[in-house]
């Protein structure tokens, strides 16, 4: 799906696809305290159902799962949910 807007970058779509691999890398920079904010206002946590809308490579869910909430996660990218795919496949 492209996403033109001529007022950003003289409508030249921005293409998640072509950066996945770099996200995969690098994107994971949240500090445990941020998890640790989410987790002390009981969310994400068993017995919840998250929906993680633009989950890109799925760092949240990644480091959220292990407190037992049920993920599910989209994206507009389909190579951004191939590396979240291949990611989580890791830590399962």
């Amino acid at each position: 799906m492209e996403i033109i807007n001529k007022n950003i970058d003289d409508g030249t779509p921005f293409d998640w696809g072509r950066t996945s691999s770099d996200y995969a890398k690098y994107r994971d920079i949240y500090p445990e305290l941020f998890y640790d904010k989410i987790i002390n206002r009981q969310l994400c946590i068993t017995g919840q159902d998250v929906l993680d809308l633009g989950t890109g490579t799925g760092v949240i869910p990644r480091n959220l799962y292990r407190y037992g909430a049920k993920w599910t996660a989209i994206d507009i990218s389909d190579e951004q949910l191939q590396f979240n795919k291949a990611n989580s496949r890791t830590i399962n």
